[in-house]
């Protein structure tokens, strides 16, 4: 064999090289996959044509009743710098992080007990469809007295706000379960314990991670809605503050916060239901 026939061989990667270039094809192709659709420049599109509109608007209207997008970053840099905002976004989001982590536990819980024992479904139905058609507004100012203005009072607006969707979605999943694929699991020597882990649970799945996109969007309106009636912490107290002051830039800033966090948490959800759900393709 010559020399200029000669076929040159890469050396061998270390492992942390390996891993590392690994990464980095991989945030490639999600680009690929994600920056480049069709769909991502019409969303930009109206992002823009938004944006232009509102900040044509916003300067011919009275600021003490509306607010151009410059003026809103302006003053979101200011709250930011000043700590106001990262600090009421901090109380905001434990409230929410533990009021919704409670709905979860708890209405995956009580929504598959339901599904799958018939007697417990029978006998929680009527309680569960009577608290769910209570405004848990009208309870705000009760839980207020029972428990104070504190934190307490806050995770459970939010967790009440959010575990019903949950709940009520859950128990729809394992009631949605063809009876057919049960029989046959149960003909290839299933246990109970078989069939809720292995057909029940991924039977149910797309119900359920639709329960937690509206649970999840309805207990953040949940936290805004307790913060703005106790207006002592959070980002609902900034909205009282800020409108009370007649600041339509740092009561937009807010509600601009909140949406952004709303988007977050949708886009965490989706992201799990992706890596869950991969045989959907």
């Amino acid at each position: 064999m010559t020399e200029t026939s000669r076929i040159e061989v890469p050396p061998a990667l270390a492992p942390h090289e390996a891993r590392t270039q690994l990464l980095r094809l991989s945030a490639r192709a999600w680009l690929r996959n994600h920056a480049t659709r069709p769909e991502r420049a019409l969303q930009l599109l109206i992002l823009a044509t938004i944006l232009g509109f509102w900040e044509w608007f916003g300067r011919r209207a009275d600021p003490l009743t509306f607010a151009p997008p410059t003026k809103i970053a302006a003053e979101f840099v200011d709250m930011t710098r000043s700590g106001e905002l990262p600090r009421a976004l901090g109380q905001s989001l434990l409230a929410l992080s533990v009021g919704l982590a409670l709905a979860v536990v708890v209405g995956i819980a009580v929504g598959y007990a339901m599904g799958w024992w018939t007697v417990v479904g029978r006998t929680l139905d009527p309680f569960v469809s009577a608290l769910y058609v209570v405004p848990i507004v009208a309870l705000v100012p009760a839980m207020i007295i029972w428990f104070g203005l504190g934190l307490t009072s806050r995770v459970l607006v939010v967790f009440l706000f959010g575990a019903f969707e949950i709940l009520l979605n859950a128990y729809a999943g394992v009631k949605n379960v063809d009876p057919y694929i049960l029989d046959v699991a149960r003909t290839f020597g299933a246990s109970r314990l078989d069939l809720l882990r292995k057909v029940v649970f991924p039977a149910t799945l797309p119900f359920l991670f639709v329960g937690l996109r509206m649970g999840a969007s309805r207990a953040l309106k949940g936290m805004i809605v307790a913060e703005m009636l106790f207006a002592v912490t959070g980002l609902g107290r900034l909205i009282i503050v800020n409108a009370g002051a007649f600041k339509m830039s740092g009561v937009l800033v807010v509600a601009l916060t909140v949406a952004a966090v709303g988007i977050l948490l949708t886009a965490i959800i989706q992201s799990v239901e992706r890596r869950v759900m991969r045989w959907r393709g």
